[in-house]
């Protein structure tokens, strides 16, 4: 099973790639609940890995039919849905199925996966090499190896890449990695119950991670884990409705969708697709206490310029929730804040406009507006 999935800027949509070795694309519009075909990737295959870059999905790797041969490959392909057209970029340097992918800025970090173990490709051989595709650029370049090699799943928040699970053809990690781009490490966050080949997501900047499997065919589960990177926590959520594997997620707003999959039996391919809302105020784990009802929220520019922001938490949590969502490859370019009564003048209303790629980092200084602390 080779497939991916996204929404894709404000147009409530999932876009997926179902099936084993084939090239079929499909638009799915939670709205309507209804599914549209659209054109044809070039290449058909599986095991696929995928990210976004400016509303545009990256399809990287997978493996083909070579004669009688399964054969890994390099191939990148590129998905524009608002224009309905596919185009190719420059193949990555190893040819690889079952990676993980995540885009960090302008980069594209293609990590792990499977390179073929004999000449028919029946033998499989987890990797632990990452590629990093330079967009500006139109380049790939070879980093630091992972401190293991595996078939894994990752998503990015912010400047960090999360690695989660895992498999290297004889056994199933339990674990999540953050990696750090910018100096090539790794540190191990936590330990999580074995899980690999699930789907996952981001909702309001913690990580679902929806069923997938601790022990192959024997190991297909409906457990929910949500992982919060600001605390470090791993918390149980409600299961799904069926258990599944290879099934993939994505986010519209604070609904999470599950889609596809298998569920080990004789009958293929999962067609179901399952919808959970996520309340703004819900979480897996107690609610801690605010520190604040206001901050002064300061974004530094990558030109080192500093914009400060007096607001209230509620518009600071949302400019939050629009960064990570522009992170993960969703959301408008630009964000507008209110600025509120400062130098108003005779104008009825202030706003600045602050543009995601021009942004270095931002920092939040909760305060309370009664007692002034």
């Amino acid at each position: 099973m080779g497939k991916f999935m996204f929404s894709v800027e404000h147009q409530t949509l999932v876009f997926a790639h179902l099936g084993v070795k084939k090239n079929n694309t499909y638009e799915y519009d939670p709205e309507t609940d209804k599914w549209t075909e659209k054109k044809n990737m070039p290449t058909a295959r599986a095991g696929v890995t995928a990210t976004v870059y400016n509303d545009k999905i990256y399809v990287i790797g997978g493996y083909l039919d070579v004669g009688t041969k399964l054969q890994r490959t390099s191939k990148v392909e590129i998905y524009d849905p608002k224009l309905d057209t596919w185009t190719t970029a420059p193949n990555m340097p190893t040819a690889r199925s079952w990676a993980a992918a995540s885009t960090v800025g302008n980069k594209i970090y293609v990590m792990g996966g499977a390179k073929n173990g004999n000449d028919s490709g029946t033998i499989s051989t987890a990797l632990p090499t990452i590629e990093c595709f330079d967009i500006e650029k139109n380049s790939w370049s070879t980093l630091k190896d992972m401190p293991f090699s595996a078939n894994i799943t990752s998503q990015s928040i912010g400047d960090k890449i999360y690695v989660l699970g895992g498999f290297n053809y004889s056994s199933t990690y339990g674990t999540i990695y953050e990696y750090d781009p910018a100096n090539e490490t790794w540190t191990l966050k936590k330990e999580t119950s074995l899980r690999t080949a699930m789907g996952t997501a981001i909702i309001n900047g913690k990580i679902y991670l929806l069923g997938g499997s601790s022990n192959g065919p024997n190991g297909i589960m409906d457990t929910v884990e949500v992982y919060d990177p600001i605390d470090n926590s791993l918390n149980s959520f409600k299961n799904l409705t069926f258990s599944r594997v290879q099934n993939v997620a994505a986010s519209v707003g604070n609904d999470l969708y599950v889609i596809g999959g298998t569920d080990g039996s004789t009958n293929g391919a999962l067609k179901t697709v399952e919808m959970i809302k996520i309340a703004n105020d819900e979480n897996p784990e107690p609610e801690q206490p605010t520190t604040g009802n206001r901050a002064i929220l300061v974004i530094t520019m990558n030109t080192g310029f500093e914009k400060e922001f007096d607001l209230s938490m509620q518009e600071v949590n949302d400019f939050i929730t629009w960064y990570e969502n522009k992170q993960a490859g969703t959301g408008t370019a630009s964000y507008a804040i209110d600025k509120h009564d400062n130098n108003r003048g005779p104008f009825s209303a202030r706003k600045d406009y602050v543009i995601f790629d021009k942004i270095l980092t931002f920092e939040v200084n909760e305060y309370n507006s009664v007692t002034n602390e």
